[in-house]
């Protein structure tokens, strides 16, 4: 599992490690090189692995373009995947963290995989990267509903590879549905 090297990456992974989860440390703003040749070289040997896709800062629910490189060069689909829960506590900070309490039910929802073409050049990739961050807000929006609860709404600002454009920055008019399909950000 792809975790930060940040202090709150390190909590997790000392608490993924007690299920048998190997981690590997970075983010696109610490670390992101190795972190993604040590991503490629774990799923050439067989490996699977598992990554947040909104990265360290966010946009919450806004896929980075991470996910897909990888994907890419290794030759690999992408299988969105979502876990729910009930009762749950969503945390006031950026990406909405649920915390679940124990004895509660839950529900894993996963989609069909996202094939990248290994030759895909960057608008080729970006449109897998939306691809990718539809299909893991629908099993998101699953996991949910499957638990009784009301989905939490990605964030209103897009990813763009630098940092977020404000939601009032964008063309007058857009939906979200076209931004999805290609449209202008």
């Amino acid at each position: 599992m792809l975790i930060s090297q940040h202090r709150d990456g390190q909590i997790i992974a000392r608490t993924v490690a007690h299920f048998g989860i190997d981690t590997i440390a970075g983010s696109s703003s610490r670390g992101g090189g190795a972190a993604l040749r040590s991503m490629v070289r774990a799923i050439r040997n067989g490996d699977c692995i598992g990554i947040t896709p909104d990265g360290p800062q966010g946009p919450r629910m806004r896929a980075s373009i991470g996910v897909a490189q990888v994907a890419r060069l290794a030759g690999v689909p992408v299988i969105p995947a979502a876990f729910s829960c009930k009762p749950r506590r969503l945390m006031a900070s950026w990406d909405r963290f649920a915390f679940a309490f124990p004895f509660g039910r839950g529900a894993f929802v996963w989609g069909e995989p996202i094939a990248i073409d290994p030759n895909a050049d960057d608008a080729a990739l970006d449109a897998a990267r939306r691809a990718i961050e539809a299909k893991l807000n629908d099993v998101t929006d699953r996991a949910d509903r499957l638990c009784g609860l009301a989905p939490v709404a990605p964030d209103d600002e897009e990813w763009t590879g630098e940092k977020p454009v404000p939601a009032n920055a964008r063309p007058e008019g857009m939906s979200s549905a076209a931004r999805m399909a290609g449209g202008a950000p």
